[in-house]
């Protein structure tokens, strides 16, 4: 099988790799966003599939836009397209190019969690399992007749970090298998159910901001799905403090409101309490609670 991989991010990268050491797959070229400025020192840095394509010798393609990808996609003889966390939607030109399939593999059970961010989604609400969902690609977004999906259960202290892992490596073990399906015809398609789906955003730094009319267990499950970035924070006192890690009370108090008892800080929400274990003040390092509670005792007296 011939294919040409599209991916950005670092959960895209174990499954580029995994096709590459399949016998019977040829991968043609890697496509991938373009190297873009990080950090406040704004250095040019390749995506996290860039590198490891070049680490295994792979012809990589960067477009700016999507005309630009058209003319580079043009030269190629591919079976499949196989996109994974790539960043644009493909056109319909780009999409009829495959022999046999443009394949899109989607971390969440569709017709839920459709965009961008299906893993922070799953987590903020609470969910128990989730998975991926391979499709054939249309010129909507995450709308495509599924083949198959696979499940994976959401344990209780996951955050994004592993539940990403996890889903990177759902996708690394079962797609070799999934696309020979495809291509010998085993795989039917079935239409998602356009009446159920759901719609996730790409988050932004201030969504991370607490809204303590929800419950304390629904901020710690914001906390999950926001970890490493952009975490929960609120502001007290004109200092913005992010919550790395939390337990939860079921004390009742004030919505928003900090008390400090026997060096435990406790923080009202709707429902029960948050009891903050590591915490970051803007612009210091993070802290334990009782270096947090020592260093910043002042910031709660009257």
């Amino acid at each position: 099988m011939k294919i040409i991989y599209f991916g950005t991010p670092e959960i895209a990268v174990e499954t580029l790799t995994s096709l590459y050491h399949e016998k019977d797959i040829e991968i043609l070229a890697v496509v991938t966003q373009v190297d873009k400025e990080v950090g406040r020192k704004k250095i040019l840095t390749a995506t996290p599939v860039k590198i490891a394509a070049e680490q295994l010798n792979l012809k990589v393609l960067e477009a700016k836009n999507k005309a630009e990808l058209v003319k580079l996609l043009e030269e190629f003889d591919v079976d499949f397209f196989v996109v994974f966390a790539f960043g644009m939607i493909l056109t319909k030109r780009a999409l009829n190019m495959p022999q046999i399939a443009p394949i899109n593999i989607h971390a969440s059970l569709l017709p839920k969690y459709r965009g961008a961010s299906p893993i922070q989604e799953s987590l903020k609400n609470g969910e128990s399992k989730t998975g991926i969902s391979i499709m054939k690609m249309d010129e909507e977004l995450d709308s495509g007749d599924i083949y198959t999906t696979k499940t994976i259960d959401i344990d209780e202290n996951d955050t994004y970090i592993s539940l990403s892992e996890k889903i990177s490596n759902l996708s690394a073990t079962t797609l070799p298998e999934i696309l020979r399906e495809i291509e010998s015809k085993e795989l039917i398609l079935t239409p998602q159910d356009n009446e159920k789906a759901i719609y996730c955003k790409k988050i932004r730094k201030e969504d991370g901001e607490i809204n303590f009319n929800k419950s304390a267990k629904e901020i710690q499950n914001t906390l999950r799905a926001y970890t490493p970035w952009p975490l929960i924070w609120t502001k007290y006192k004109n200092k913005k403090i992010k919550i790395i890690e939390t337990e939860i009370s079921d004390r009742n108090i004030e919505p928003g409101k900090f008390i400090i008892e026997n060096n435990i800080l406790l923080i009202g929400t709707k429902e029960g309490s948050l009891k903050p274990q590591i915490l970051q003040v803007e612009g210091k390092k993070e802290m334990n609670i009782k270096s947090f509670l020592n260093g910043y005792q002042n910031l709660f007296l009257d």
